[in-house]
C-alpha cells in the first residue's frame, strides 16, 4: 500500500485554513446576499431535489474544496471501488455494495452471485406469502442487530403503504430481554416466522436473542427447519444450528454490514413489499450510484457533501451534524445515519496506521420535524455552536389529512428560513433534501447518496471506512473473566 500524506499536508489544507479565517466571520445571510447560489446549488436527481445553497460557502471555497478532492483523488478511490479494488485495507476485501443494485455489473462472477441470491429471496418470497395466505403464517420477527437490522427496520417502516400482504413486521435489536419479551407477548409462535440476520453467525446480541427464543418455546430441530430463516455469510455455522439449507440466504463476504440493505439482509423488505417494489428500490439507488459515478464536482451530490462536510468539521470546527426529518414514516433514519456515517468514519488513525492530526466523522444526532421544533432546535436557532443541518422533507403523501400534511410542508420550509437568518447568531448552514413522496425508489436514492457521502468523506481524510476495529474491543472484552454484573 502506497504511504499518502495526511490530509493536514496538502497545500489546499493551508489555503482552505486562510479562507475560514476570511469568511468565517460573516453570518449567513451575508454569505448568501453576497453570491449567485441558485445556478449552481441546486441539483434534481433521481427523484431528489438537493437545496445546498444555504451553506457556508462561496464559489472561492467549493473551488478549493474541488481541488482537494483532486489532490486527495477522492473519485479515483470511488471509482476503483465500484469496479472491484480492495478498498477495505485491514480486512484486505472489497466492498462492492453498489454490485448488488446493477444486474449488469461488469465482473461476471460477482454478477452471478448477485443474480442468484437475488432469485432465492425472491422464490422464498413467493412461498411464505403463499402460507400467509393460507393463514400458516402471521407474523415476521428478524432477530438481528446494526447493519442486519437497522436498515431492514428503518424501510419496512417507512413503506408501510406499499406492503403487500397483512403480514405483521417486529424486529429485535438489542440483547435486553424486555425487548424480546414484549414482541413475544404480541404474536403467536405457531403462525411466526423468525429471520435470524447475522453476517458472521456469532454475533452475541443475535445469537443470545435466539437462543433464549429457543429455550422460552421448547423449540426443537424441526421448529428451526421450518420457522426460521437465516441471513448470513457464514452456511457452515447456520447448517450447524439445523436450519434447512432451503432458508438459509447468503451474503457475500464482501458486503459490509451497514452497506448490506440492498442484499440478503433486505429480505423482510422484500416480503413487506413485494419483489416488484423492492426491485423499485434497487433502481432508485441505481440511477442515483449512475450519477455519483459519471459528474463532475459542482453535479455531484454526494462529492459536493463531502467536501462540505470536510470544510465544517475541519476548518469551521463544527463537530456535529443535525438531521431533521418532516415525516414520522423516516422515524428510524436518524439510527440508520448514525450508523452508517460514525461507524464507518468514526477513525483516528489513517488507512496506514498514521494517527491523524485532524478530525473525522460528524457526531450525528436530530429528530422528527415538528417535534424538534419543541426541543433542539432552540438551540440551533439562538446556541453559540455552530451545527450544520440537513433537512429531509418529502412534499406530498397519501393521507386522510391533506391539508394537515400541507401544513407540515410549511412548517419544514419555515424552518429552514428561520435557520438561515438566525435568532442572535450567525444562522445555521443546512442542506434541504425534498421530493415528491416517500416510496421505494426515492428511499433507494437517498439511502444511496448518503452511502456515496460517507465513503467520499473517508476518502477526504484517508481512512478505511469498511472496519470497526473500535466495535471489536468491547467484545473482546466481554470475553475475558473478570467482566461481570
Amino acid at each position: 500500500m502506497l504511504k499518502t500524506p495526511l490530509l493536514s499536508q496538502t497545500a489546499e489544507w493551508s489555503l482552505l485554513q486562510g479562507h475560514a479565517n476570511d469568511i468565517g466571520q460573516y453570518s449567513l445571510t451575508d454569505i448568501l446576499s453576497q453570491t449567485d447560489r441558485e445556478s449552481y446549488l441546486h441539483l434534481d436527481i433521481a427523484g431528489i431535489h438537493c437545496d445546498f445553497s444555504k451553506n457556508h460557502v462561496t464559489q472561492k471555497t467549493l473551488r478549493l474544496l474541488e481541488s482537494l478532492c483532486q489532490t486527495r483523488a477522492a473519485m479515483q478511490y470511488f471509482y476503483g471501488m465500484e469496479q472491484g479494488v480492495t478498498v477495505n485495507f485491514s480486512e484486505k476485501k472489497q466492498a462492492l455494495h453498489m454490485a448488488l443494485r446493477n444486474p449488469n455489473y461488469s465482473l461476471e462472477p460477482v454478477r452471478n452471485i448477485v443474480a442468484q441470491a437475488l432469485e432465492k429471496m425472491k422464490e422464498l418470497t413467493h412461498f411464505i406469502h403463499e402460507q400467509h395466505r393460507n393463514a400458516s403464517i402471521q407474523h415476521i420477527v428478524t432477530l438481528g442487530i446494526g447493519g442486519s437490522s437497522a436498515g431492514a427496520k428503518l424501510l419496512t417502516e417507512a413503506l408501510e403503504k406499499y406492503h403487500v400482504t397483512e403480514l405483521s413486521f417486529h424486529f429485535v435489536e438489542s440483547i435486553d430481554p424486555f425487548e424480546l419479551s414484549a414482541i413475544l407477548r404480541k404474536i403467536n409462535i405457531d403462525n411466526t416466522l423468525f429471520i435470524v440476520s447475522s453476517k458472521s453467525f456469532v454475533t452475541d446480541e443475535t445469537q443470545t436473542n435466539f437462543s433464549s427464543l429457543c429455550q422460552v418455546i421448547g423449540a426443537d430441530k424441526n421448529f428451526i427447519k421450518t420457522q426460521c430463516v437465516a441471513i448470513t455469510a457464514n452456511e457452515e455455522k447456520a447448517l450447524s444450528y439445523g436450519f434447512s439449507a432451503e432458508h438459509i440466504l447468503s451474503i457475500p463476504d464482501w458486503v459490509g454490514g451497514r452497506f448490506s440493505i440492498w442484499s440478503s439482509v433486505g429480505f423482510p423488505l422484500m416480503l413487506a413489499v413485494g419483489t416488484e417494489h423492492f426491485n423499485d428500490f434497487l433502481l432508485g439507488a441505481r440511477a442515483m450510484d449512475e450519477h455519483c459515478l459519471t459528474e463532475d464536482f459542482f453535479q455531484n451530490p454526494a462529492l459536493l457533501l463531502a467536501a462540505m462536510d470536510c470544510w465544517y468539521i475541519n476548518f469551521l470546527h463544527a463537530h456535529s451534524r443535525a438531521v431533521i426529518v418532516y415525516s414520522s414514516q423516516l422515524t428510524n433514519l436518524i439510527n440508520y445515519l448514525q450508523q452508517l456515517i460514525m461507524e464507518s468514519n468514526g477513525k483516528s488513525l489513517s488507512i496506514t496506521g498514521d494517527p491523524l492530526d485532524y478530525h473525522t466523522s460528524p457526531i450525528i444526532w436530530g429528530g422528527i420535524g415538528t417535534n424538534s421544533q419543541h426541543s433542539f432546535q432552540q438551540l440551533l436557532m439562538q446556541g453559540s455552536h455552530l451545527v450544520p443541518t440537513d433537512i429531509i422533507l418529502p412534499r406530498n403523501t397519501s393521507t386522510n389529512f391533506p391539508h394537515q400534511y400541507s401544513q407540515l410542508v410549511r412548517h419544514g420550509l419555515a424552518q429552514s428560513q428561520a435557520l438561515t437568518s438566525g435568532f442572535c447568531n450567525k444562522g445555521q448552514p443546512h442542506n434541504l433534501f425534498s421530493f415528491d413522496s416517500i416510496c421505494p425508489k426515492t428511499l433507494g436514492s437517498l439511502l444511496a447518496l448518503y452511502e456515496h457521502r460517507t465513503v467520499l468523506m473517508a476518502a477526504l481524510w484517508g481512512i478505511n471506512p469498511f472496519d470497526q476495529p473500535g466495535v471489536a474491543l468491547a467484545k473482546q472484552l466481554l470475553k475475558k473473566e473478570g467482566v461481570v454484573p
